[in-house]
C-alpha cells in the first residue's frame, strides 16, 4: 500500500497542485466577452481574467479569431476555449478553436490538438462559447463562461453544467440552483436544488419493475413517493399467509435509511389471479408480501401496483 502526498515540506507538483484548486471562472460580465467583428466568422475576445485549475489569465490585446467555413449547405458547432498548456517552457495559454460536429454539442475529449483536452497540469481546455457555423456564415453562439466568488457560481447556460460536474458542485444558472450529486447506484448525476429527484426502483430475477421513486425536499427530511407496478416475469409460486414472502430489494441506495416499516394493502391482479394481499416495505431495504386469505398461487404475468408515501 502506498498513499503519495502533495503539500508537506518539499515540492509540489504543477499535476497536484491544479488537482487540489479545480476551478473555472471568469471575473466579470464583460471578462473575455465574444463580440463579432466585420470579415468573414471573426470574433473578437475582450479582456479580462480567467481562472483555472491552479492557473490565473490576466488577458489584454488578444488576437481575434477565425473559424473554418462549414460544407455549403451545412452547420457545424465549434467550441472556443482557453487552453493551458502547463509543458516546458514555462507554461502557454491561448484562445483556440475546436471544431465540432454537426449537433450542439461539445467536441470529443481528448490529448490530440484538435480535441477537448481535460488534463489539469497537462493540457487543459477553458471553455468559454459554443459557436455554430452555417455555410461561410455565424450562427448562435452560446455563452459558457461561469463566475465564482465566496463559494458560489453562476453560470450563463445550462451546457456550462458539462464541463462543471465534479461530485459537490453547486452552480446557479437562471433561477435554478444545481448541484452534481451522487445518484443511484453510485452514480453522479446534476439535481435541481429543492426539485425532486426521481429514481428508477431495484428489480429482481423473475419480477419487472416500473414506475417511479420520487424523493422531494421537505425541509430537513426528504419525502419519498413511490408509484411503482411489480409484476411476475418468473415461474408461479405458491404465495403463503404465514410468512412473509421477499420478492425484491426494490429501494435504490439513495433512498434507503432506517425508518419504520411500512405495511400496504395490495391487489395482485392479471395471470388468472385478483386476490387481496399485504406487502411488507422495508426503508432500509426490501419488498415482502404475503397472502391475507390463505395460500394460492402467485402465476406468471400476475402483478400489483404499490402506491405510498412516507418522510426519512
Amino acid at each position: 500500500m502506498a498513499i503519495t502526498t502533495g503539500g508537506y515540506d518539499g515540492t509540489i507538483n504543477e499535476v497536484q497542485f491544479a488537482t487540489m484548486f479545480p476551478r473555472y471562472s471568469v471575473l466579470g460580465p464583460e471578462d473575455l466577452k465574444a463580440t463579432t467583428q466585420a470579415g468573414d466568422r471573426i470574433v473578437s475576445i475582450g479582456n479580462g481574467t480567467a481562472l483555472g485549475p491552479g492557473t490565473i489569465d490576466v488577458c489584454t490585446n488578444l488576437p481575434t479569431i477565425q473559424f473554418t467555413a462549414a460544407a455549403t449547405g451545412a452547420t457545424r458547432w465549434d467550441l472556443v476555449v482557453l487552453r493551458r498548456d502547463w509543458q516546458p517552457p514555462g507554461g502557454l495559454s491561448e484562445i483556440k478553436i475546436i471544431e465540432g460536429g454537426t449537433s450542439q454539442a461539445y467536441p470529443a475529449v481528448g490529448t490530440a490538438a484538435n480535441q477537448w483536452n481535460r488534463r489539469p497540469g497537462i493540457v487543459d481546455d477553458q471553455p468559454l462559447y459554443l459557436q455554430q457555423v452555417n455555410g461561410t456564415l455565424l450562427g448562435t453562439r452560446i455563452d459558457l463562461r461561469a463566475w465564482a466568488s465566496h463559494g458560489g457560481v453562476t453560470a450563463a447556460h445550462e451546457m456550462a453544467r458539462t464541463y462543471l460536474e465534479t461530485v459537490g458542485a453547486e452552480v446557479l444558472i437562471g433561477q435554478n440552483r444545481w448541484q452534481y450529486v451522487i445518484g443511484a447506484n453510485s452514480v453522479p448525476g446534476w439535481v435541481i436544488q429543492g426539485e425532486p429527484t426521481i429514481y428508477a426502483p431495484v428489480a429482481a430475477t423473475g419480477w419487472s419493475v416500473t414506475g417511479d421513486i420520487t424523493a422531494a425536499p421537505a425541509g430537513s427530511k426528504r419525502h419519498i413517493t413511490y408509484d411503482v407496478t411489480v409484476k411476475r416475469t418468473g415461474p408461479a409460486f405458491t404465495l403463503g399467509s404465514e410468512a412473509w414472502e421477499f420478492i425484491l430489494p426494490l429501494i435504490p441506495d439513495a433512498v434507503k435509511k432506517a425508518a419504520g416499516v411500512k405495511y400496504i394493502p395490495i391487489l395482485i391482479t392479471g395471470g388468472s389471479n385478483h386476490i387481496l394481499a399485504s406487502a411488507r416495505l422495508n426503508p432500509n431495504g426490501a419488498l415482502d408480501i404475503r397472502s391475507t386469505s390463505g395460500s394460492y398461487l402467485f402465476t406468471t404475468n400476475a402483478l400489483f401496483t404499490l402506491n405510498l408515501s412516507y418522510y426519512i
